[in-house]
């Protein structure tokens, strides 16, 4: 059971593991303001220490147009847990989303571009995804054929196959997470 929280009551860990990329949290932001939150945030009872939700809350208390669609509140699931099981919590399910296949992706792509009801607009606002981004998703040989060193991807969807030196370049500015673990 879940319950509507003034955002001021909750407060980030500093033991947080994760970090998003400005794409992802524009696609956040994306579905955030289309189809509200989908998921309780997650928080420790008797603290306020947020455990799974943290883009969530901050997305709402910093953007203007979601302040107002969501009156500073969010719906909370409280846990009763002390603050390693709060830690552990917070491992697991970030650990347990995954991330994005490209070639998975494709396929959605493929799928939304058949129906023929999506524009380039609709690509970026819903997946923060550019028209070359689009195109390789389309093309969907991006992996097996495509030279990925000679082509400029958006720092969220450099592709795992993609040479060090790409990574690396002066070509591709790569976000990084703030620590040098990841």
């Amino acid at each position: 059971m879940s319950e509507k929280v003034d955002i001021s009551l909750l407060k980030e860990p500093d033991w947080a593991t994760t970090y998003c990329l400005l794409p992802d949290i524009r696609t956040l932001a994306s579905s955030l303001g289309e189809f509200g939150q989908m998921a309780p945030v997650i928080a420790q009872q008797g603290t306020g220490i947020i455990i799974d939700g943290i883009q969530r809350v901050r997305l709402i208390s910093g953007n203007r147009h979601l302040n107002e669609r969501f009156g500073n509140a969010v719906e909370v699931k409280w846990v009763e847990c002390n603050d390693l099981q709060a830690m552990i919590l917070h491992v697991q399910m970030n650990r347990a989303r995954g991330n994005v296949m490209a070639r998975k992706l494709s396929k959605i792509v493929k799928l939304l571009e058949f129906s023929a009801g999506f524009k380039l607009a609709d690509y970026e606002r819903l997946f923060a995804m550019t028209f070359d981004e689009l195109e390789l998703m389309l093309d969907g040989s991006v992996l097996k054929h495509r030279k990925v060193s000679s082509h400029s991807y958006s720092r969220a969807w450099v592709p795992v196959e993609a040479p060090a030196g790409v990574v690396e370049s002066a070509e591709i500015d790569i976000e990084r997470p703030p620590n040098a673990d990841r």
